[in-house]
């Protein structure tokens, strides 16, 4: 793994347009403390958008995705320097994606402590709107502690399957169990936190109960088709799509049938992009915010 030191200009990137400006209840900010993943080695790259963005192609300098990060030094510094400039109004409007582009606790961060400084600088602020911490790794049950000093912070966990063996038989990845465990300690301790199936690989028989005994608010299934923003156009074009034999990727009844199964036992579960912006805003969960238009073409942040 590359890593390279950069000193960025800015953290909070305002969003627009595309999938987290959707309605009901859009983001207005997404925050990075790294650009590139080292997931991306791993087999949520071989279908992750990320890779595509502007900010990888200018930033990356041709390296191949998963094998680059690029390490935003002062982005903690440049964050308190944000929140502290705005006034007490601003900062309840801020409706925070960390992050739509790379993982927060991606393993450097176990080192470089970025994304747990970052919720040092939130912690010393509770009137902001939202914090949505997405990642998969199980790393991030190091900073729970934080979490819980911080009224506004969301934990989002994507759990693709519960069956280890589809990481196996790509290119690996973060295994299923220790994220399952994850949750459990988060709902423990009295931390918002949902599970997002994004994209829903196969999985067990057993699947829906271990989602039901973590005790998550709330899960969001997703398909690559559902979440892809192109009707699975992108994806025919990723190094995923020729692992599964007949197109078998584009087949969403699973996930459908684990939506279902879901609603049947009784737990919060949502579809793809109605799912991901529906969290109201906490002051007053009836006003909902303006929403910029998507743009056609754009796609889930969780997949990848």
């Amino acid at each position: 793994m590359n890593t390279n030191s950069i000193s960025a200009r800015s953290i909070l990137t305002k969003q627009t347009g595309g999938f987290l400006t959707s309605a009901p209840y859009p983001f207005t900010h997404t925050l990075a403390a790294y650009t590139g993943c080292a997931f991306g080695a791993t087999t949520c790259g071989m279908y992750c958008y990320a890779q595509h963005l502007p900010n990888w192609i200018w930033g990356g300098g041709g390296q191949p995705w998963g094998s680059t990060v690029l390490v935003k030094e002062n982005a903690p510094e440049l964050l308190e320097t944000t929140l502290k400039r705005m006034t007490a109004e601003r900062r309840r409007s801020l409706r925070i994606f960390m992050s739509s582009s790379t993982d927060p606790y991606q393993p450097l961060e176990a080192t470089w402590r970025l994304t747990r400084r970052c919720l040092e600088v939130f912690a010393r602020y509770p009137d902001l709107d939202l914090l949505l911490i997405q990642t998969r790794s199980d790393l991030a049950e190091r900073d729970l502690d934080l979490m819980q000093c911080i009224p506004y912070a969301w934990l989002s966990l994507t759990i693709e399957t519960d069956d280890p063996a589809v990481y196996t038989r790509l290119r690996g990845g973060p295994r299923p169990g220790p994220r399952f465990a994850l949750a459990r300690a988060a709902v423990a301790a009295s931390i918002k936190t949902q599970i997002a199936v994004s994209p829903c690989l196969p999985y067990s028989a057993g699947f829906v109960q271990a989602l039901v005994e973590t005790g998550v608010a709330r899960v969001i299934v997703d398909t690559f088709v559902a979440g892809d923003g192109s009707g699975g156009v992108r994806t025919a074009k990723s190094p995923f799509a020729s692992t599964m034999p007949n197109d078998h990727w584009r087949d969403q009844d699973p996930a459908r049938r684990l939506h279902a199964q879901l609603q049947q036992a009784g737990i919060t579960v949502l579809w793809s992009a109605a799912g991901f912006c529906s969290i109201p805003p906490r002051i007053d969960s009836s006003i909902q915010l303006s929403v910029v238009p998507s743009i056609a073409g754009d796609r889930s942040p969780l997949l990848g």
